[in-house]
């Protein structure tokens, strides 16, 4: 290799390194509700803020919406995207679906350990009354009974799920069916996975998440309604 050409391939490797970089800084800004459904995000800004070129901010935008959480939009740049309500759905299925898979391969590998922590994950949420804390409480009680499955992909990729679902409800809580209920779904987890009941967990798993899913649909589109009425008057 010439020395120009390696110089190409560095200068190119750096800018995918860049860009790379740029991607990790929007994504965790975006599902931390740091930039919130609607934003506009200008390329100029961007790199100017985060002291690069607008080559990588451009190139991080299109893999952001090949993500979805972008959409690049005519004459207006990106936008962060929002959920509608069919997204949501989909969202929460494909979350039982993987969420139970992990639990299943994770159960014969969760020792003592692991069980002591998710009870205290489980006690932390009775306890804390703050609504704030509950959803980040919440992702690691369930991480906690996953993790042993030694899946760290598709547990990265259940955890954007959550989150992004999540960035758009700040208190889900609120609108999931309550504290009691999913605070006794998850020690009724618990029991069964420490009985070896593979088959029960699963089951019982899937039906914590759509449970909650069909909940918070529910009281979405109620809202949604109202603010419309408030709209229209």
């Amino acid at each position: 290799m010439t020395s120009t050409n390696a110089s190409e391939a560095d200068a190119t490797l750096r800018r995918k390194t860049t860009s790379a970089q740029v991607v990790d800084l929007l994504r965790e800004r975006i599902l931390g509700g740091t930039l919130p459904e609607g934003t506009q995000l200008r390329q100029e800004k961007l790199a100017a803020e985060l002291g690069v070129s607008r080559v990588p901010v451009r190139e991080a935008l299109h893999q952001l919406e090949a993500e979805g959480l972008v959409t690049l939009v005519s004459h207006k740049g990106a936008v962060v995207s929002g959920l509608s309500i069919d997204d949501l759905e989909e969202t929460y299925e494909i979350r039982a679906q993987l969420e139970s898979w992990l639990l299943e391969q994770a159960m014969p590998l969760l020792g003592e350990k692991d069980y002591a922590r998710a009870e205290a994950l489980v006690s932390q949420m009775e306890s804390d009354p703050r609504d704030e804390s509950w959803s980040e409480l919440n992702w690691r009680f369930h991480a906690t009974l996953y993790t042993p499955a030694n899946r760290p992909r598709t547990l990265e990729l259940v955890h954007k799920l959550y989150r992004n679902a999540y960035r758009h409800f700040p208190l889900p809580i609120r609108l999931t069916g309550g504290r009691e209920r999913m605070n006794r779904e998850h020690r009724m987890l618990i029991e069964l996975c420490r009985k070896g009941d593979a088959s029960g967990a699963r089951e019982h798993l899937t039906t914590h998440i759509l449970l909650g899913a069909r909940t918070l649909i529910s009281r979405l589109k109620a809202l949604r309604q109202q603010e419309a009425v408030k709209g229209g008057t």
